[in-house]
């Protein structure tokens, strides 16, 4: 069974390399451009793994990490920024984030975390290429 993963990030290059490089591993992905837009998916459907922007146009990555807890949700998730900082990274740690990945992100690193982040959940995912196997 493919894991579900939400992609959120207001910049659309991202979304579209992300989905590109997640689909390429077997992931069922869905991207939102607004933390609005990922609380409508997120009241619609559970995920295996959510990636958040910190910065979004009408939101937070930090929101998102918020909203889980006060859900009572274990979905891990990881944090994403172009503008690290010790207060966002601390934050991060704080909610217990899966992971916090400094952009540029390239696709191995991204990969890389994905798989992580998802083993330390005990969520079992089979690359692609070893299904057809």
């Amino acid at each position: 069974m493919k894991t579900k993963i939400l992609v959120i990030d207001d910049e659309e290059s991202i979304r579209f390399s992300f989905h590109r490089f997640l689909t390429a591993e077997g992931h069922h992905v869905i991207t939102a451009e607004s933390y609005h837009m990922a609380m409508g998916f997120m009241n619609e459907m559970s995920f295996d793994l959510i990636l958040a922007d910190i910065v979004l146009g009408n939101g937070c990555g930090i929101d998102i990490l918020k909203e889980l807890v006060n859900r009572n949700m274990k979905t891990p998730v990881i944090i994403m920024t172009a503008y690290p900082s010790p207060e966002t990274t601390e934050a991060s740690a704080g909610m217990n984030a899966a992971g916090y990945l400094v952009k540029p992100i390239r696709q191995d690193k991204l990969v890389l975390a994905v798989n992580e982040a998802l083993k330390m959940a005990g969520i079992e995912h089979c690359p692609k290429e070893s299904m057809n196997g």
